[in-house]
């Protein structure tokens, strides 16, 4: 029977749970003596904690508690069940075990957490009980036995006035905690874990939060169980963190920034003077606390050294005090006027004592004053040097706002579960930012967040994005909520489809190339893939038609896609073309080439304020197909300047071709200058003309020239 139930333990380590079982369902049925019976109750309730059935775990070691005695360790079983019961939510259980363990007259270490845990489950129904329960907690602070447990005291009485929500006297607590945890950094670790909790959670003070929960990660092992989940919070506290500051600071040096230069460095050194004095105040207050914890250290008699009051008689209140001070000042080196950066002033009144007719507290006060005031202009020297003072120095720090508020409602919405701050926080970037370039996920997130908790001004938002864009993924997820199942559909065929076109366009079969990709863009919907279909086309372009045309779509490619991963591949083209044509316009020099053995365009310009592309471009068509339909003219629109565009006829191959080409056009009188009420200015061009035409933008000189 021993043996099968060390069996029963053995194929649980090896989680060989069903053999677990069968051993343990088989001496059921066998008479096993008591030393026999208490075994298996233990291993099996072994086998529960493995499984994480803690019902089943204290219900077996309820029934091998009293079988053990005091050599077995049966205080310690007590404890163990005291702390089940407890996790479980039965305090009243807990309490009687942790009773039962004190009663067991156990090692003390045992006897002081079983005290404390019991404090925990008190039952409160009265006021009685609460003060009962805190009397306990003050008997094991006062008791000389537990000053190395003193930050464990402290800790569990912030928790029991958690649980009565009593957030500030929890606080206290958790504060007393880590000043009395002298070599016990787990236990730092948790209390700045908590503390991190209840300003996050409970007070939403998520900057104070940050700076708990970075002492939190740095105190606390890397094995701890939940240092994963900390250290996720502390980075997501941190980039909260980093916006705000972002938009405080850049919205600081704006407002500054309109400030005269006399009235800036006032203002500069008013805010230097006030941080330093808020520094100063937060350290005087640190070193009181920590002397306040000093003296209550040594009022209490150690272990070692009872009844004496010297300090250094005390180890625990000088290992406090080497903390405390670190903590306070940081490592300084061991030296005279630790206390100062700038040790220039101590080291005149060192000198000084070698003179002793001179006006000592004088000369010492005004080389610190001198020092001070030095330290200030330099400070303020540097700030002012940071307040943007041209409109390229503005605009940048608007966009890091712009990007800083757009990152955190997203932090408020995904990361913190802060809807309403979120909705606040996407609301101001849109006023602020009326032609922000994260107005379509903003109005999306607004829409998603306002629907979610019931506010009809969702619809306000949704009808922004389908008018505004009608195309992004966004709006297209509102319109069809099957959209992303089709469009993933959708990507697979169009990859398929890319795949052949590349390799038709790498062989130079341009036609088939194109035929295939506008296929595929014309039958599929919109996905993440698309914008590859459409770079590919203006590829081709490049390889096929006039070099303008190239750079007219890749400019048009750029605008309509900001947010692809492609785009700047698109712009890396774009820049590449632009270079060349500014080498070949040095090449050719400015003057228009008497060249004209090359293919020739028929140009249109017309003011671009007439909006009339659309119908040009369907004249121009028609015309073609009319009187010159064997020739496959192609038509096309670019933008000449900020005040013309131009229509284009491509496809003339020869001067001959061109002339008829203008003759036919101006004698049908196509578009009237006249009926549009407008001045059109119509020729014919080279290739190599119309390259140094459009880089010039001399419209003027080549009529000359024509």
């Amino acid at each position: 029977h021993k043996a099968l139930a060390h069996l029963m333990r053995t194929f649980t380590d090896a989680q060989e749970f069903n053999n677990a079982v069968a051993v343990s369902d088989y001496l059921k049925k066998e008479k096993l003596n008591k030393d026999n019976h208490k075994l298996l109750y233990i291993n099996r309730a072994h086998y529960y904690q493995v499984r994480e059935d803690y019902n089943n775990m204290v219900q077996n070691l309820v029934k091998a508690a009293p079988m053990l005695k005091k050599k077995d360790g049966k205080g310690r079983l007590y404890f163990i069940i005291g702390q089940i019961y407890q996790m479980l939510g039965f305090d009243a259980e807990a309490f009687n075990y942790y009773k039962k363990c004190i009663s067991s007259n156990p090692a003390y270490e045992l006897d002081f957490y079983a005290r404390l845990y019991m404090a925990q489950v008190t039952e409160l129904g009265k006021s009685s009980d609460v003060r009962a329960a805190r009397k306990l907690f003050q008997k094991l602070l006062k008791d000389k036995k537990n000053i190395e447990f003193k930050d464990k005291i402290y800790y569990e009485m912030a928790e029991f006035e958690l649980k009565r929500s009593n957030l500030e006297k929890a606080l206290e607590y958790y504060e007393s905690s880590i000043i009395t945890s002298v070599n016990n950094n787990r236990q730092k670790g948790q209390s700045y874990h908590k503390l991190g909790i209840i300003y996050f959670d409970s007070l939403r003070q998520y900057e104070t939060a940050k700076a708990y929960y970075d002492s939190a990660t740095t105190a606390l092992p890397k094995d701890y169980d939940e240092y994963a989940s900390i250290k996720e919070r502390q980075e997501i506290l941190a980039d909260f963190v980093t916006q705000i500051n972002t938009i405080y600071l850049q919205d600081s040096l704006l407002a500054l920034s309109e400030l005269d230069t006399s009235q800036l460095r006032s203002k500069i050194e008013g805010i230097i003077e006030a941080e330093e004095a808020k520094r100063i105040a937060e350290e005087e207050k640190a070193e009181r606390k920590a002397k306040k914890a000093r003296f209550d250290q040594l009022s209490e008699p150690s272990g070692i050294n009872e009844g004496t009051s010297w300090y250094f008689g005390n180890p625990s209140a000088v290992a406090l005090g080497q903390s405390d001070f670190q903590r306070i000042w940081g490592d300084r080196p061991l030296e005279d006027n630790w206390r100062r950066s700038s040790k220039e002033g101590f080291q005149n009144f060192d000198n000084n004592l070698e003179n002793p007719s001179g006006d000592l507290d004088n000369e010492t006060a005004n080389t610190t004053q001198e020092t001070e005031k030095s330290g200030t202009a330099s400070s303020a020297d540097a700030l002012m040097a940071q307040v943007p003072a041209t409109d390229d120095a503005k605009k940048a720090a608007r966009d890091k706002i712009e990007v800083a508020l757009y990152k955190l409602g997203n932090i408020y919405n995904f990361k913190l579960n802060e809807e309403k701050n979120a909705i606040s926080t996407f609301k101001t970037l849109l006023k602020r930012f009326p032609e922000t370039k994260f107005e379509a996920e903003a109005l999306y997130e607004l829409y998603l967040i306002n629907k979610k908790l019931g506010n009809d001004s969702y619809i306000t938002y949704k009808d922004q994005l389908i008018a505004k864009y009608p195309n992004t993924t966004y709006a297209k997820l509102i319109s069809n909520p099957n959209y992303t199942e089709e469009s993933t559909e959708a990507n697979e065929k169009q990859k398929v489809t890319y795949k052949i076109a590349y390799e038709l366009f790498k062989n130079e079969k341009y036609d088939t190339a194109t035929y295939l990709l506008n296929q595929a863009l014309n039958k599929y919907q919109e996905t993440v893939f698309t914008p590859r279909l459409k770079l590919l086309k203006v590829l081709i372009v490049g390889k096929t038609e006039d070099i303008n045309l190239y750079q007219y779509q890749l400019n048009n490619f750029i605008t309509k896609n900001p947010d692809s991963d492609i785009t700047p591949y698109a712009k890396s083209l774009l820049e590449a073309s632009i270079n060349f044509l500014e080498k070949q316009k040095r090449l050719l020099g400015t003057e228009f080439v008497k060249y004209f053995e090359q293919e020739h365009y028929f140009v249109l310009i017309y003011d671009i304020e007439s909006q009339k592309a659309d119908e040009f471009t369907e004249t121009i068509e028609t015309f073609n197909e009319d009187k010159f339909g064997e020739g496959n003219l192609k038509t096309s629109n670019l933008i000449l300047s900020e005040k013309e565009a131009m229509m284009m006829v491509s496809g003339l191959k020869t001067k001959d071709e061109a002339e008829v080409y203008h003759r036919v056009f101006m004698k049908e009188d196509v578009i009237s200058s006249q009926a549009q009420n407008t001045k059109l200015h119509k020729f014919v061009i080279t290739k190599d003309n119309f390259n140094i035409l459009y880089q010039s933008k001399d419209w003027e000189a080549y009529l000359n020239f024509f």
